[in-house]
Parts: C-alpha cells; structure tokens; sequence
C-alpha cells in the first residue's frame, strides 16, 4: 500500500514536466517506406529523473494517418531544463504515401497536423507509468 501512495504522489510532480519546444533538425529517406526525423526537443523537468521508453505516435492531417513513429528510450534528467537530439522513424500510415509525408516540408501544411502521443514513463521506484494523449495540434509543439 505504501508503495502506491509513494508511486501516486510521484506522478504529482511527473505531471509538471514540460515540452518547451520541438525543432525538425534534418529528416532523412529511409527507403520507401519511412523516415527519419532528427529532432531537438525542449523539456522542462522539475520533477526527478525519469526514463522514458515505449514511445510511439501517429501523425495525422485531415483525419488520416500519414505516418507512425517510433522513438528510441531515453531519459530525463532530474530538474532540468534541456534540449534532447533525438531521432524518430516515421513509417507510412496504411493510407499514405512517402509523398504525404514530404509534403509535410512545408510549414503551413505541418502545422495543421497533430499527433497521437503514448509512451510509457518509469519512475525512480521503478513504476512504469503509461500515459497516452491524443490530437495534441502540431502547431502547438512547433
């Protein structure tokens, strides 16, 4: 029981950590069937350090799932504010083409997008904590 309560108060502070901002680096063809984005994300973590692992995410403009990323596990340092170098691997949604995907260039048209976001957070205990968030508009991240 006491593991519980310790493993809810900590997902009190794990809820203040913040995406400050995601910048595309480069991206690059990864055959025909994907992607490789090379990101510099922006996090704010007043909490302590967390592992992040199991992260996917579905991008999607006009309703329709242009591509799925996968992300490599990383962590975040405990009260920290940090620029991550990351990179994702987007494949092609069912529907989509690699054209849809290097549309998304364009700034407008990225920007109109939003992303499905689950990954799954482990705690300092050891708790692993899913979170999913979906529609978070592009727009806002960029």
């Amino acid at each position: 029981m006491s593991a519980l309560v310790l493993t809810l108060t900590s997902c009190n502070k794990v809820k203040d950590i913040k995406v400050t901002s995601v910048k595309i680096e480069a991206i690059a063809p990864q055959g025909l069937q994907g992607l490789n984005v090379f990101l510099a994300v922006g996090i704010d973590n007043p909490a302590f350090q967390v592992g992040l692992e199991d992260i996917n995410g579905a991008l999607k403009h006009s309703g329709k799932v242009l591509g799925r990323a996968t992300m490599d596990p990383f962590v975040l340092w405990a009260r920290s504010a940090e620029v991550y170098h990351l990179r994702a691997f987007v494949k092609l949604g069912e529907d989509a083409t690699l054209k849809d995907l290097l549309m998304l260039t364009d700034a407008e048209r990225l920007e109109e997008c939003v992303i499905d976001v689950s990954v799954k957070i482990r705690l300092k205990n050891g708790t692993a904590v899913p979170l999913n968030i979906k529609d978070i508009p592009l727009k806002k991240l960029l």
